[in-house]
């Protein structure tokens, strides 16, 4: 027991040091809220240098828990960014509401350009729109678009 009472704040810097590169490999981004913890248990045994192997371990648990709940929960007032990049990958989501040209369509299905990006689109309704017409986006599944009829005219000199 001896030799735990010998214990460095070096020790406790690379407990720190080696908690962070660990979490590094895992995804949930818990061991960093531990490693902090350890780093401030290192800071607290060179301002207290007696402090015993239980005190130090007993402020390290302690701490690492009040790290986690605390970090979370900045992470979650700070997380409203997060929503944004949830919706990375339903990029056609965003698109719903706006307005497409029509490219080509056979019976409900075809393509339809949006910002210069064909999409493959679905026909609400029974009549085919005429190709460079208008339609809007009433929903998407997948990369594919849901679109409606709206009554205008085909965008003149657009030939596809």
């Amino acid at each position: 027991m001896e030799l735990l009472d010998q214990v460095s704040p070096w020790w406790w810097i690379a407990a720190a040091i080696a908690l962070a590169a660990a979490d590094m490999v895992i995804a949930p981004a818990v061991l960093v809220w531990a490693a902090l913890a350890a780093f401030v248990v290192a800071l607290t045994l060179w301002l207290v240098p007696g402090l015993s192997v239980a005190g130090q371990l007993g402020l390290f648990a302690a701490l690492s828990i009040l790290s986690i709940f605390g970090g979370r929960a900045v992470a979650g007032r700070l997380g409203e960014a997060g929503e944004a990049s949830r919706a990375l990958n339903r990029r056609a989501e965003g698109l719903v509401g706006r307005e497409a040209i029509v490219l080509s369509f056979d019976f409900h299905e075809g393509r339809v350009e949006i910002d210069g990006v064909p999409w493959n689109a679905r026909l609400e309704g029974e009549k085919t729109p005429a190709i460079g017409s208008r339609v809007k986006i009433i929903a998407a599944d997948g990369t594919t678009v849901w679109v409606r009829r709206i009554k205008t005219e085909p965008i003149a000199g657009r030939d596809t």
